[in-house]
């Protein structure tokens, strides 16, 4: 296993879409920010998260609703200040409504003594929100069809 940055950060992607949380959190420092940039009343988990157990958190938090269909890393390539610039292909189940996400995230990871100090997360919120209205609306029509059949 690669143990530079690039290497790091693929591993970390392999046990995250594996959903090895514990195994994806031990890359990052115990105090590490993990911040998704997204509107809160889009997804609830968006905003920043501070330490191990909080990111851990935050990824059972959005596994509880989703499940991971796919999640590839790719243009892992490393930038200036010990950062490294990659994006993410991924596909998502909703697991309620049935309907799947699909997006490329695009992440930016800080490293410092060969650890993440922070991850910054940006996604495209009018997808989100396009999809999570459809999953919302979906929802509504199902209630209503079950209050109106006997």
């Amino acid at each position: 296993m690669r143990s530079d940055p690039e290497g790091i950060v693929e591993a970390l992607l392999t046990a995250y879409a594996m959903g090895d949380y514990e195994a994806a959190a031990a890359y990052y420092a115990p105090d590490a920010v993990f911040a998704m940039y997204a509107d809160n009343e889009i997804t609830p988990f968006a905003g920043e998260w501070q330490g191990r157990e909080r990111i851990i958190n935050c990824w059972h938090d959005i596994c509880h609703g989703f499940e991971i269909v796919r999640f590839e890393g790719r243009n892992i390539r490393s930038g200036a200040d010990n950062i490294i610039h990659c994006q993410v292909d991924y596909e998502l189940l909703e697991k309620l409504s049935g309907h799947t996400l699909e997006g490329i995230a695009r992440l930016e990871l800080e490293f410092r003594d060969g650890l993440i100090v922070r991850e910054r997360e940006y996604n495209d919120v009018e997808r989100l929100r396009a999809f999570l209205r459809l999953c919302e609306n979906d929802a509504k029509a199902m209630a209503f069809v079950s209050r109106t059949q006997p």
